[in-house]
């Protein structure tokens, strides 16, 4: 993958500067809210709806150790990064040592046929519920259909070796996306981890093109047309363009995809 940086500013010129900043902000806002007032932190390894970022080296290892030194249990929200997205089965896994307490996902799990979530927790948080069982319920929780749905979806995904496919074809994802920084004026800068990546872009003056919380304007609403006149539908909130394809998808099929873009992208360049 390529790094980034955001927008307007920057934590630091080097991993290590940035994850010691971080690390130590995060220390900090423990000790000032009190550890034991504090049940979890919830973290996406990788984030997703926010731009597919992924932390400084050592970063998550960080927040895993912090969270063993004050008695904090550590959540993975593994929702959108789950069942190989990102070139391994687990997001977390791209870190060393890193093992969450609790980690929930959806999405993958079914390929989105039919709805259904999971959460996993370690064993002596399972312990600790068996002996202390909750009193609440879900109407439709374990549904038959569902699970067989979600039971045939991670058995090919393992069969098909769906994370090691994603990981081969990274660098196409990346060489195809560093065409369109290169080419571009409106893109900015981009990064891919699996098949998991974000074009983040821009308007002449170099800032974002729009911020999440503006109404589409026409020059957004143009790009959205390209795309679709281009036969392509994917997740695009201003400024941030996802590009997560299917799992499944060959590399002439993804080329194909970013040659699609490449086209629509004229829109909105200067």
């Amino acid at each position: 993958m390529f790094n980034s940086q955001p927008f307007g500013f920057k934590f630091g010129e080097s991993d290590a500067e940035k994850t010691s900043l971080l690390l130590n902000m995060l220390d900090e806002q423990i000790r000032m809210e009190g550890p034991e007032t504090i049940a979890a932190i919830m973290i996406e390894p990788i984030v997703g709806a926010g731009g597919v970022l992924v932390s400084p080296k050592g970063y998550m290892e960080g927040v895993r150790a912090l969270c063993d030194k004050y008695d904090i249990l550590m959540i993975a929200d593994e929702v959108m990064v789950g069942f190989g997205r990102t070139g391994k089965f687990w997001g977390f896994q791209h870190f060393d040592g890193v093992i969450p307490d609790i980690l929930t996902s959806a999405k993958g799990l079914t390929a989105a046929y039919l709805p259904l979530a999971v959460v996993g927790v370690r064993q002596k948080i399972k312990d600790f519920f068996m002996d202390r069982p909750m009193g609440w319920g879900a109407t439709f929780a374990n549904h038959p259909v569902a699970m067989a749905c979600a039971y045939e979806c991670v058995k090919y995904g393992i069969k098909e070796d769906l994370a090691g496919k994603a990981a081969r074809l990274e660098p196409v994802m990346v060489e195809e996306m560093e065409k369109l920084v290169s080419k571009h004026p409106s893109v900015r800068q981009a990064r891919a981890i699996g098949l998991f990546g974000c074009l983040d872009l821009v308007g002449a003056d170099g800032q974002s093109i729009q911020d999440y919380q503006d109404a589409p304007s026409e020059k957004t609403k143009e790009f959205r047309k390209a795309m679709f006149e281009n036969g392509l539908w994917g997740l695009f909130r201003p400024p941030l363009l996802h590009c997560a394809p299917p799992l499944v998808i060959t590399e002439a099929e993804l080329r194909d995809g970013f040659g699609r873009l490449d086209k629509a992208l004229t829109s909105l360049d200067p």
